[in-house]
């Protein structure tokens, strides 16, 4: 884990690269984030994370490392998923500032000097807004309902046109760090911080080759992760709902009792007998689930396993570690 002191640092912006599925754009984003950053005249490292990657992609990095001095990889023993590699470069991150972006070229690498600029006027982060968003149309709908419901759930107030491309100041990579819980989403994590941000427009690139990984089944069972690890609002919303049933189940009490005694029931009714046992039980059998998931998150994090395993890095052989 890098751990600098402060204004001490051998290189002004760290680069950190999560990579899957993206052996066939790496070299036009190495070449194009090194003549975005010379032209500001800032010393970089770039990390590459290579997360499991099934077409080799490694192989490609290692060549990119030796070409050149600024490339760093890391990869890992398997696919963790993008926000644990994004969590394994941060931890070996060196620089005042760090980059997140990701490989698709989506984000443009021209980008990190307008990012960088910014900064410089006095804030720890900074966001960049995707203008015109060059996705699918399912995936930027899918995307909307996502934010929306993270927001309402979480309390927090999410923009789907903003992602994990921006610029962090060394004390939010390091407070990053600390943070070492199972679940783990980047931009929600940064939100939680409360550093001082800012955001700037950038066009949106259509993506090159391929399509985006996170899938429907992916987004929802991250929004799940997310929503669990971040919120008790579905707890709280089960108890409403469950007062609300209890009163409204009250009520039903009282005009049966009342129909009874006035000899309007001659008859118990079967089909409402049936009716209330099926809502109630399902009621009871959705709240217990809730509780469960939580349960479940809980014994998750009380493993303390790691949140990754790194296999090797270049610049010299690196077996077993982990973090």
């Amino acid at each position: 884990m890098a751990n600098q002191d402060s204004g001490n640092f051998p290189v002004n912006i760290s680069v950190v690269v999560p990579v899957y599925k993206g052996g066939n754009t790496l070299e036009e984003l190495i070449q194009r984030i090194l003549v975005a950053l010379n032209t500001e005249n800032l010393k970089s490292e770039i990390i590459l994370v290579d997360d499991g990657c099934p077409d080799g992609s490694w192989e490609l990095i290692e060549r990119l490392s030796e070409k050149n001095a600024e490339v760093f990889g890391i990869k890992l023993s398997r696919n963790f998923g993008q926000h644990y590699a994004i969590t394994a470069g941060l931890d070996h991150a060196k620089g005042e500032w760090v980059v997140v972006m990701d490989c698709d070229l989506q984000d443009r690498p021209e980008d990190i000097p307008m990012l960088y600029q910014e900064a410089q006027k006095g804030y720890e982060v900074v966001l960049a807004r995707r203008m015109n968003r060059k996705d699918e149309a399912f995936n930027v709908w899918t995307s909307r309902i996502f934010f929306y419901f993270l927001s309402y759930l979480s309390g927090k107030t999410f923009d789907p046109a903003i992602g994990n491309f921006g610029i962090y100041h060394f004390k939010v990579a390091e407070s990053f760090r600390r943070m070492r819980e199972p679940v783990r989403v980047f931009s929600v994590m940064i939100s939680w911080m409360g550093f001082k941000s800012s955001t700037i427009e950038v066009e949106h690139q259509h993506r090159l080759v391929g399509k985006s990984n996170y899938s429907f089944r992916k987004r929802a069972n991250l929004a799940l992760d997310i929503i669990l690890a971040y919120s008790d609002k579905p707890i709280r919303l089960m108890v409403k709902v469950g007062l609300l049933v209890s009163i409204l189940s009250f009520l039903f009490s009282c005009i049966t009792l009342i129909r009874y005694f006035m000899g309007s029931i001659t008859v118990s009714g079967y089909t409402s007998l049936i009716l209330s046992i099926s809502f109630f039980s399902g009621i009871l059998m959705m709240m217990i689930g809730v509780v469960g998931l939580y349960i479940g998150k809980i014994f998750e994090g009380v493993k303390g396993r790691p949140l990754y395993l790194i296999d090797r890095m270049t610049h010299g052989e690196y077996t077993g570690e982990s973090n």
